[in-house]
């Protein structure tokens, strides 16, 4: 095969010979910079009590597709106009804007807010069931345990003395205190979610507390104070000088810890307790009960300020 040698001369005589309408196929093509039209009648097609489906009517641009929408900032395809938001709780209010994206990442302006809000919870937790008694503690105090309510929501549970409501639990065990002695008592528990409906009451437990003779309140606890540990998630030390009781060993007595004239949390047979005291200005008190249920005048209040900061805790 013989080589054609082309000298520059030819090269230019070449390029100067091509038609000049070929010359601008090089030039890149304008970008696209128009937006999509605005998503439009934005409302709301279904709901539950944990999710909310909406809809709109497609936007248009002139490349003729809508590359995907943008739900509250959540990606959804652009060949959709429904989108279902999930993870929600009941009766819960969320504001919802629609923004349709092109091809060229071009964004329209948001579609006009919907303000938007889940059902409500109207379904009752199960009934709890097995009640049963667990421990007499003593003259003024019992153990109970019960199986488990079921519900789609949070709920507590509600226990009931001969009808009225005595205390409330987290859990399915508790200790109920202050029950008058030598007395007889029939217990019942229910379930109560957080939006406030109510399961059927379990089975009845029949249970009669042993007498005592012990009608002396221990002293009250004395020198209340309170340290702040300052470790941003709200540690509080309380220190107390012990009661004393005519019938009960200190190691026996109970200190009820009240904060801003509200029941706490419970200490037993010490004179220290620590406590997560949550945030802002509080007022201490502290209780003495015996194991007859009889309670001693408060404490000394004392008052703590804490400041916490749960990120560094």
């Amino acid at each position: 095969m013989k080589l054609v040698k082309v000298g520059c001369a030819t090269l230019l005589a070449f390029a100067l010979i091509t038609p000049t309408a070929n010359a601008q196929w090089w030039k890149p093509k304008p970008r696209d910079t128009t937006p999509p039209t605005v998503p439009t009648n934005l409302h709301v097609v279904a709901r539950t009590d944990d999710s909310v489906t909406v809809r709109w009517n497609a936007s248009t641009d002139n490349s003729g597709r809508i590359l995907r929408y943008q739900v509250n900032g959540i990606y959804h395809e652009g060949n959709s106009t429904q989108k279902t938001i999930t993870g929600l709780v009941p009766n819960y209010t969320l504001t919802v804007r629609v923004v349709a994206v092109d091809p060229t990442e071009n964004e329209s302006a948001p579609s006009a807010p919907l303000m938007a809000t889940t059902a409500p919870d109207v379904i009752a937790p199960t009934t709890p069931g097995n009640l049963r008694l667990t421990a007499t503690i003593s003259p003024s105090s019992i153990s109970l345990a019960w199986d488990r309510s079921t519900d789609r929501w949070a709920f507590r549970y509600e226990i009931l003395r001969n009808g009225e409501l005595f205390a409330d639990a987290s859990s399915t065990t508790t200790r109920l205190r202050h029950i008058p002695r030598n007395s007889t008592n029939t217990f019942t528990v229910r379930a109560r979610d957080t939006a406030g409906n109510v399961s059927g009451v379990s089975n009845a437990i029949v249970v009669t507390q042993p007498p005592s003779d012990d009608g002396t309140a221990p002293t009250a606890p004395t020198n209340l104070t309170a340290e702040d540990l300052d470790d941003f998630c709200g540690s509080v030390i309380l220190r107390w000088g012990q009661s004393t009781d005519n019938a009960d060993p200190q190691s026996a007595i109970e200190y009820e810890i009240y904060r801003n004239g509200v029941f706490f949390l419970l200490a037993t047979g010490t004179g220290i307790k620590g406590i997560y005291a949550g945030e802002g200005l509080a007022t201490w008190t502290l209780v003495a009960v015996d194991r007859s249920g009889n309670s001693s005048p408060a404490s000394n209040p004392v008052t703590t300020n804490v400041f916490t900061d749960q990120s560094q805790c």
